[in-house]
């Protein structure tokens, strides 16, 4: 298992993104406000070097708001600018419940 995610500075700020695969990540902890564009970032510099379809596995991610949503659009984007596709799995009930509120659960690829 490959990590990254431990020596940027993420798990200071309470979340962890490791590359499990070159086709999973996995998110863990709070995907707040205070994590978010460093949690964009790693996540943008990562999804260049992996596979065409890469599952993000969101089970171990804890408090969430909108702006761990829009980090996920903002994957979303960069995925499809690359030509990859991204599913995110095992997400929490309180991030469907945002993505619900904010009229992206069609958009995002959530699956079980």
């Amino acid at each position: 298992m490959s990590r990254n995610g431990n020596g940027n500075g993420l798990s200071r700020l309470g979340v962890s993104l490791v590359r499990v695969s070159d086709s999973q990540l996995a998110i863990s902890g709070d995907m707040l406000f205070a994590s978010a564009t460093r949690l964009r970032a790693e996540g943008e510099k990562l999804l260049p070097g992996m596979a065409e379809r890469v599952t993000v596995d969101l089970s171990q991610v804890g408090r969430v708001g909108s702006v761990g949503i829009s980090v996920l659009m903002c994957w979303l984007r960069m995925a499809q600018v690359l030509g990859k596709t991204l599913v995110f799995v095992n997400a929490p009930d309180d991030m469907l419940d945002v993505s619900r509120v904010s009229s992206l659960d069609s958009v995002i690829p959530f699956s079980s």
